[in-house]
C-alpha cells in the first residue's frame, strides 16, 4: 500500500513537471510568434534575432520533459 501511493505521487509529479512548463511554454511561444511575426513583416533583416526569441520559450517545455522523465525512472526504482 505504502509502495503505491508513493509510485502515485511521483507519476503525478511528472504529469505535473511535463504538462506545467509544456503549457507556459506554449503560450509563450504563441506570444513571441505573434510579435516575431510584426516585427519580420517591417524589417525582414531582423528575421534571426527574433528566431532566437521564438527558441526561448520552447526550452522551458523540454526542461519539465526531463523532469518528467527523471520521475518516471525513479518510480521504475521504487516497484523494484
Amino acid at each position: 500500500m505504502e509502495n503505491s501511493l508513493a509510485i502515485f505521487f511521483i507519476i503525478l509529479g511528472a504529469v505535473l513537471a511535463a504538462g506545467l512548463p509544456g503549457m507556459g511554454s506554449a503560450r509563450g511561444t504563441s506570444l513571441v510568434g505573434q510579435a516575431a511575426a510584426g516585427v519580420v513583416s517591417e524589417d525582414p533583416s531582423k528575421f534571426g534575432k527574433v528566431l532566437i526569441l521564438q527558441v526561448l520559450p520552447a526550452t522551458q517545455g523540454l526542461y519539465g520533459l526531463l523532469i518528467a522523465i527523471l520521475r518516471v525512472l525513479e518510480a521504475l526504482q521504487v516497484c523494484r
